[in-house]
């Protein structure tokens, strides 16, 4: 499961050691984790000041469904001894068929980085005793006809039709991809005004957490109460961002979490020290964006930082029943992240996405 920036560096150190150790003949057991984590974190040290920040998290969001769909089609020879080789054109296109929980902004600003991101792979696959990646020579029209199409499909699943027997029985999928064509001399381009129109309506169909409909249901905390649940909040925030990483946990990082003290008790009448799985899924699916305004900076894996505050609150024996926590709640990193892209890319003006496509 993905993990916040400050866990994903500290992984990276420790794979990089234990690659010095390791014999060149045998590799250690496969953790996808410690994998996945090293290539993020490589990605961020080299990529982050390249693009814009808007950029940036969507090209980074693509990367971790890249890295596991590269693990998911070779997953036999990722956990044997041998080198895989990816075929990566394959393994992009079945990310972004995959991707069908986000807004269709994304799919026009992953457009501009589709090389960079092939040629990082490339690259690191070079001298990664784990895999080595291949591609053929890489055509941009050929990826922008590939957007249009997934962007189609994900028009239609949001509205519940079975695609899959729509393309056996109609055209309608590429129909609508050739409506989002903007033809010009050089290269393909979107009709951005068409497609902007075309999803007004509609609404991203994002996968529900799961709940017990459990949520306590305590009496009603008075002023006082959420006051020091508030106070309670910057105390233990600030010695969360001490004993972090320096630099690492960001005020988007930090007001997220505040967003969830402050709600819950405000929501729930729910302190910290009563959190469960149920309220924090609850929440965030329900009130979360009510009470945190995300914003583009350290987007990518923020929900990771939930599950690294739950331990550390638990160090604290500020909680308890973390491991029922951790298990019951093992999808709301991902959710919280899907969410604050969508809810920032609906936000983006016409302009700025017209300026960075």
């Amino acid at each position: 499961m993905k993990q916040g920036k400050t866990a994903q560096i500290k992984k990276m150190k420790q794979v990089q050691r234990k690659q010095k150790l390791t014999s060149k003949n045998k590799l250690p057991e496969f953790n996808y984790n410690e994998f996945a984590g090293f290539l993020r974190a490589r990605y961020y040290l080299t990529h982050n000041d390249k693009y814009s920040q808007e950029t940036f998290e969507v090209a980074s969001f693509f990367l971790d469904d890249v890295i596991a769909m590269m693990v998911n089609q070779n997953f036999t020879k990722f956990t044997s001894n041998e080198r895989a080789v990816v075929k990566l054109n394959e393994v992009m296109q079945a990310s972004l068929v995959n991707s069908d929980d986000k807004d269709w902004r994304y799919f026009v600003l992953l457009v501009p980085v589709l090389y960079d991101i092939q040629q990082f792979i490339v690259k690191e696959g070079s001298v990664n005793a784990r895999y080595v990646a291949q591609t053929p020579k890489f055509d941009i029209n050929f990826w922008r006809m590939i957007m249009r199409t997934v962007m189609a499909i994900n028009f239609f699943k949001w509205q519940g039709k079975d695609v899959a027997e729509m393309m056996k029985t109609s055209q309608a999928v590429d129909e609508l991809q050739f409506k989002f064509l903007s033809e010009n001399e050089k290269d393909d381009d979107f009709n951005l005004v068409i497609i902007a129109e075309t999803f007004k309506a509609l609404a991203v169909k994002i996968k529900p957490l799961k709940t017990e409909n459990k949520v306590l249901e305590l009496n009603e905390l008075s002023t006082s109460e959420i006051a020091d649940e508030m106070l309670y909040a910057n105390k233990s925030l600030k010695q969360f961002k001490e004993a972090s990483v320096k630099g690492v946990v960001s005020e988007n990082v930090m007001n997220l979490l505040y967003a969830f003290h402050e709600g819950i008790a405000k929501e729930y009448n729910v302190t910290h020290a009563l959190w469960d799985a149920d309220t924090l899924n609850s929440f965030a699916m329900l009130h979360l964006m009510s009470y945190w305004v995300p914003v583009w900076d350290s987007l990518d894996g923020i929900g990771g930082e939930i599950r690294s505050y739950l331990n550390f609150l638990s160090q604290k024996k500020a909680i308890q029943g973390l491991g029922k926590i951790v298990t019951d709640t093992s999808d709301i990193d991902r959710y919280i992240d899907v969410t604050a892209l969508n809810k920032l890319l609906a936000q983006m003006s016409p302009e700025r996405l017209e300026k960075l496509a």
